[in-house]
């Protein structure tokens, strides 16, 4: 008899330096390497085709007609959507869906009223479909179940939290970025765009001799003007650095030599950076919002505002207690974003849907 068919939706293997491919690509391999269960299945650009090897693993090609039209979905007992703004799911009636959803920030940002509405359509057309929703974190299960009539979301529909897991961070040995600060830094990560809130950070280097650098894969222009502005305002323009690409390399020798990472975001489904700056034992500075007080539990230390005394008497009494048993700690806490298990746990949520 033949296994069931199961397959992921690897899409975002068409960037393999995208915040979704960083999910996907290792999830995809993990799954590969611990299923004995199902006919595996990758969802792929055509130009990742072979991506994963050929070991445990078929390929299927993604077209975009099949965002309206997807015959080879019938084909499947199981589509695993692995994002919550997939284009791709299936059209076949019969194939269970499994869903990930890894934020609804839309909901707790200020988007201009058309991306907010084409975001709850494709969202709620996505649950609407799906047999079982997979959070990856609690927050945002608790989020879908606040906003459940909004979404569309039925208590029919399972509901299950994953914790994802992080890839362990490799600082390469020898390797400078092209901008090295000649000065100890503060380092913040992510898109730079009004929500992840980096304008408060500028303040935290009045009375220090700290620059503050900023990078991120994309920057929105109006808000790299903000944050500069906000720099000038307290007279430290010139210890703000922001930097719009950086490579992984250049990242990992951020967190190997920065002072303290921060994020005091106002809305994060998860918070990747958080994890790979624990993993390094770094001091770790977030807001109390959304998922982040999840993601970095009692291993970092919290801004309970942004008013600028505040946040530069939290900056200051955090590097004051951060032992090296802290940092013991930060690293224990970063090892528990297992991939291994990730897979685990997805796997049991496949069995669990095919059951039904």
């Amino acid at each position: 008899m033949s296994l069931p068919r199961v397959i992921l939706d690897c899409e975002p293997f068409k960037d393999r330096h995208s915040g979704f491919s960083h999910f996907v690509w290792p999830l995809a391999e993990e799954l590969v390497r611990q299923n004995q269960r199902y006919q595996l299945y990758c969802y792929v650009p055509p130009a990742a085709v072979g991506a994963l090897g050929t070991a445990g693993v078929r390929y299927l090609t993604q077209r975009s007609f099949h965002k309206y039209f997807n015959p080879p979905s019938y084909r499947f007992r199981l589509w695993h959507a692995t994002s919550q703004l997939s284009w791709y799911v299936p059209t076949g009636p019969l194939t269970k869906v499994v869903l990930t959803v890894h934020d609804l920030n839309f909901l707790h940002e200020s988007p201009d009223e058309r991306t907010y509405t084409r975001q709850l359509a494709m969202v709620r057309r996505n649950i609407r479909r799906a047999d079982c929703l997979v959070t990856i974190s609690e927050f945002v299960r608790q989020d879908i179940l606040r906003h459940a009539d909004l979404l569309g979301y039925s208590p029919r529909t399972a509901l299950r939290y994953v914790r994802r897991g992080v890839e362990p961070l490799e600082v390469v040995a020898g390797h400078q970025p092209a901008y090295v600060p000649q000065r100890p830094f503060l380092f913040a990560l992510g898109t730079i765009n009004e929500k992840k809130n980096f304008h408060v950070l500028p303040p935290l280097l009045q009375g220090n001799d700290y620059e503050l650098l900023i990078a991120g894969g994309f920057a929105e222009e109006r808000y790299l003007a903000a944050i500069r502005q906000a720099a000038v305002e307290v007279g430290v323009a010139d210890r703000v650095t922001l930097l719009t690409k950086i490579s992984e390399a250049d990242k990992a020798w951020y967190y190997a030599h920065c002072a303290a990472y921060l994020q005091p975001s106002k809305a994060e489904g998860f918070g990747l950076p958080v994890v790979e700056a624990l993993q390094l034992g770094k001091p770790v500075f977030l807001s109390r919002l959304t998922s982040l007080p999840e993601v970095g539990g009692s291993a970092a230390y919290y801004f309970d505002d942004f008013a600028p005394d505040t946040m530069r008497q939290t900056f200051a009494d955090g590097l004051r207690q951060h032992s090296p048993a802290r940092a013991a700690a930060a690293v224990a806490h970063a090892g528990q974003f297992s991939w291994a298990q990730s897979a685990a746990d997805y796997l049991a949520v496949y069995d669990e849907v095919l059951r039904h």
